[in-house]
């Protein structure tokens, strides 16, 4: 049976999305917890239209993360700490980054964006995975200097 998704249904598909199912599932799973709709024609058509929007704001999503990936990619954040040694008393955060990224060079980026396999508690340079959108990455390098 095809059915037209009303919301994301994890392993099956996104909204809109037009998919075959058993008629099964579709009566009993997904048209009683109003997950999907049986497709007609007009559906179909109206289905169509919304995937094709939704590619459309896709591609001018990836296009903008891939221009600001190669701003991040230009830029080396120097944090300033005090150390004893090699070490750092505290560490640098997802949130110190995210404030500084925003105040030294207007860019906007979510904390959880920020992928640090463990915070940063060590002088030298780092480097930093900000994660865009699917399939787009940025690499953002860290210089972290003694504070004296």
């Amino acid at each position: 049976m095809k059915v037209i998704l009303k919301t994301r249904v994890p392993n099956l598909g996104l909204e809109w999305d037009i998919v075959s199912v058993k008629d099964g599932y579709a009566r009993n799973f997904l048209l009683p917890r109003r997950l999907a709709d049986i497709a007609t024609p007009a559906l179909i058509e109206s289905a169509e239209r919304k995937v094709a929007e939704r590619m459309k704001k896709m591609e001018e999503l990836v296009a903008n993360a891939k221009e600001t990936a190669q701003k991040i990619g230009k830029i080396q954040l120097v944090f300033k700490k005090k150390a004893k040694g090699e070490k750092l008393y505290g560490s640098i955060t997802e949130k110190e980054i995210q404030e500084m990224l925003a105040k030294e060079h207007k860019l906007e980026v979510s904390k959880d964006a920020i992928r640090i396999k463990e915070h940063i508690k060590e002088l030298g340079d780092h480097k930093v995975t900000i994660h865009l959108t699917d399939g787009v990455d940025a690499s953002l390098k860290i210089t972290v200097e003694e504070d004296k």
